[in-house]
């Protein structure tokens, strides 16, 4: 993997430009626009040419090298997924694979049928890098913090406003929020009365829940 940069510092590098050019005012991101503007950019020999959705059997999103007889890497999402925010995090992702991962992985990558918001210490390395940089790119704590203090108590309204203001799911924007609230906060995701995974935030951890 290239760690010339960390996938916050190129999310964050990328909020920047982003802050600079429109102000604090840019959201939900344009994903599909800024990772074929940006790769043009910087890497203008070998870009992000292709954004669009298609039958991926057995995966969520994936990271394609372009045919032999043309230059470029395409990213690809699963056209049966429907939720907007879903979509947007997988294109984040895998944008976020192009940026750090392409170089040692120059065949592309392929992300399988998961909820890629979770980015759990069982995920592989890879996955929590691409799922990292997707985070911080789409929902910065700047801003988030702008939205709902640290310290503030919250209600699923003023998360389903964060979730809408950043275009990503529910799960995703509560994830987001866990990782900077000073509030004894825990997320429970459950299914058929069994607990499938659960995230708390720092202060809910340091009390034992």
């Amino acid at each position: 993997m290239s760690k010339s940069r960390s996938p916050t510092r190129w999310a964050t590098d990328i909020s920047s430009m982003l802050n600079s050019v429109f102000g604090g005012e840019h959201f939900p991101i344009q994903v599909a626009t800024i990772a074929r503007d940006y790769s043009h950019q910087i890497f203008p020999n070998d870009p992000i040419t292709l954004i669009k959705g298609d039958t991926l059997p057995s995966f969520d999103g994936a990271l394609f090298r372009a045919p032999a007889c043309a230059k470029g890497w395409g990213i690809i999402y699963n056209n049966v997924i429907t939720s907007k925010g879903r979509i947007n995090f997988t294109l984040a992702h895998e944008f976020g694979h192009y940026l750090i991962h392409r170089l040692a992985h120059p065949e592309g990558m392929r992300c399988g049928q998961q909820d890629v918001v979770r980015w759990e210490s069982t995920y592989r390395q890879l996955e929590h890098e691409a799922n990292t940089f997707a985070a911080y790119l789409l929902m910065p704590f700047d801003d988030y913090r702008r939205q709902i203090d640290s310290r503030s108590a919250v209600d699923l309204d003023a998360i389903a406003h964060c979730a809408d203001r950043y275009e990503v799911s529910l799960i995703a924007a509560i994830l987001r929020w866990l990782e900077y609230t000073e509030r004894r906060a825990v997320l429970v995701v459950s299914r058929d009365g069994f607990i499938l995974w659960a995230r708390s935030s720092k202060a809910a951890l340091s009390t034992g829940a």
